[in-house]
């Protein structure tokens, strides 16, 4: 029998006085690593003790395992219903059970749907779409709440998760939403801080060595498709044996490493090019005894590298392993945190856990209010120039392709945006890529979308560039930055015309895409390992940068009609760049 942590405690004694003051449900925020097993198990022998009963569901069957051996180790009696488990127990007073299992039995008018339930507890809570009155869960509440009115009983709800969020960080509570109240907060930060959880480290990673995610969607369920991401992976199909070099001699000196893939065929092919005498691949199809088999050994040392695709990322527990490892996009905030989490346990001997990103991911979470991820994203190593944009609100400097500071301002998150679209419901700033908004939950609109779907569907016009001018003019007071290409025709054009581009400098998100699509191709001076002061809002700068010959032209140029039946130069391509080109969309 475990004793509680004072954390712990004090969570279960303002779950017990809150339970008895109101009849909504409540959350308890809880990271990987505070002991939400533990937390359950003393709530539920409250219950027990009274006389009363109780269901706990959750979606994974390892975890309801797990939160039934640790309340039996405290001393109370429970029974399971999970057709997984092969068990349909209804006799006990605490009931641990899979939402599947008790929506069938809510179907057939089963023994269990007729208990009258006093509280139900879900496991990793976030799991709820409670917009959804179809879904398993919600059906669930539904039913008992009616027979708990039917019966003139009270019946409470309690949801755990150390992530309490959906998808891109849309929080679950609110006085609109199904969970009214937090009670508490056990954050990996306040864990790690506290030396509850051990400190990860994020790893610099060869930038040859990631895979190129960037133009994967997701569908309408939030989830990236699956041919989209296997055909993204064998694009490059030497890339897996590169990083897999990498990891093994990274890991060579540590104890053992989760490695998350996208799929089943990328884990076999990672397991491929690590050491098979220390290598284990689990995947849904892997057998509940070979997967308990592989996870016993990697806790007694003989299995080092542990494969999986979607399961090893709740309810397993091996605290000796020290790294994390992504060779997968992760479409959530909650799936990268409970990854991440797998390898943040205490264990004798281990000083830090080791992230090893190989996938983007800390670049398409980073505009979350997480304070892990806030830290993960600061310069690995000390004077990194990838770090060249400073934040006027906080001073921070950003890489160029941030779209959110990474700073912090009155100990909160830098609310300062590079890049950004605005809720029409609300006016929150949200990043670009966000389906619906970070405030008010409300389905954003790319208002570039359709003009985005247009010009990659019209046909590309190629011309061989002549002559480039350079001109400079002013615009509202700032800045108008103009180059003037003299091109030979493309066969199905015009033979011989001139084609503008006019860049104005007069915002912080202008001066960004600015220096993206003409510094970074076009000046001399530019060095990819080095920060040079680029002053594009001074004028004088910009003519002696002209009028010094400090600017190169690129020998070709694409471009796709407009509306107004003018140019529009869409991809370019360098000598000097050896002529690969360079979407400047």
């Amino acid at each position: 029998m475990k004793t509680l942590r004072p954390y712990q405690q004090e969570v279960l004694d303002t779950l017990r006085a809150k339970l008895k003051e109101t009849d909504y449900p409540l959350l308890v925020n809880a990271s990987v690593g505070a002991g939400k097993s533990l937390i359950i198990a003393e709530l539920l022998r409250v219950i027990e003790r009274a006389g009363w009963r109780a269901l706990c569901l959750t979606m994974n069957s390892t975890l309801i395992r797990q939160n039934t051996d640790t309340y039996i180790a405290q001393g109370g009696r429970a029974g399971i219903y999970c057709a997984a488990l092969g068990m349909k127990n209804t006799d006990e007073p605490i009931i641990f059970a899979s939402p599947m299992s008790v929506r069938g039995s809510i179907k057939r008018s089963g023994k269990l749907s007729k208990i009258p339930f006093n509280l139900i507890v879900v496991d990793e809570c976030h799991n709820i779409n409670f917009n959804d009155r179809s879904t398993s869960y919600m059906r669930i509440f539904n039913h008992y709440s009616y027979l708990s009115q039917l019966l003139g009983h009270k019946l409470r709800f309690v949801g755990l998760t150390g992530t309490p969020y959906r998808g891109k960080g849309y929080t679950i509570v609110g006085d609109d939403l199904f969970f009214k109240e937090e009670v508490c907060a056990i954050t990996a930060e306040w864990l790690i801080e506290n030396s509850y959880l051990t400190q990860p480290i994020w790893g610099v990673c060869d930038k040859s060595l990631q895979y190129d995610f960037n133009k994967l969607k997701v569908n309408s369920l939030g989830k990236f498709n699956a041919n989209e991401l296997e055909s993204a992976i064998h694009k490059t199909p030497r890339l897996t044996g590169q990083i897999m070099a990498e990891v093994t001699e990274i890991v060579k000196n540590r104890v053992g490493a989760f490695i998350f893939a996208s799929s089943v065929k990328h884990c076999q092919e990672c397991a491929e090019w690590l050491p098979p005498d220390q290598t284990a691949v689990i995947t849904g199809d892997t057998p509940d005894k070979l997967r308990e088999h592989y996870i016993a050994q990697a806790k007694a040392g003989l299995i080092k590298y542990l494969v999986n695709v979607n399961v090893l990322c709740t309810g397993v527990d091996v605290p000796t392993f020290d790294t994390v490892v992504f060779v997968r996009p992760t479409e959530s905030l909650v799936l990268y945190m409970q990854c991440l989490g797998r390898g943040l346990r205490l264990a004798n001997g281990k000083t830090d856990c080791l992230i090893l990103d190989y996938a983007g991911n800390l670049d398409r979470h980073g505009d979350i209010d997480n304070p892990v991820i806030n830290k993960a994203l600061r310069p690995k190593i000390d004077n990194d120039p990838d770090y060249c944009i400073e934040c006027f609100n906080c001073n921070t400097l950003n890489t160029l392709m941030a779209r959110r500071c990474i700073g912090s301002k009155d100990d909160k998150r830098c609310d300062h945006w590079f890049e950004w679209k605005d809720c029409h419901h609300c006016g929150t700033k949200n990043d670009i890529v966000s389906r619906y908004c970070r405030s008010c939950q409300g389905e954003l609109i790319d208002p570039n979308r359709n003009l985005k779907d247009k010009a990659s569907s019209q046909p590309r016009f190629v011309f061989d560039v002549s002559e480039t001018e350079y001109l400079l003019s002013i615009s509202n007071g700032h800045p108008l930055f103009i180059i003037k290409y003299s091109v030979i025709g493309d066969s199905g054009y015009i033979s011989k015309r001139k084609i503008h581009e006019s860049f104005s400098l007069g915002s912080e998100k202008s001066r960004n895409f600015f220096y993206h699509t003409i510094v970074k191709k076009h000046f001399i001076g530019y060095k990819p390992n080095q920060r040079i002061n680029y002053d594009l809002e001074d004028m004088e700068y910009l003519k002696e940068v002209i009028q010094s010959n400090l600017l190169l032209s690129p020998t070709r140029i694409e471009c796709i009609n407009k509306d107004d039946k003018r140019l529009k130069v869409v991809k370019k391509h360098f000598a000097h760049l050896g002529n690969s080109g360079s979407d400047i969309q």
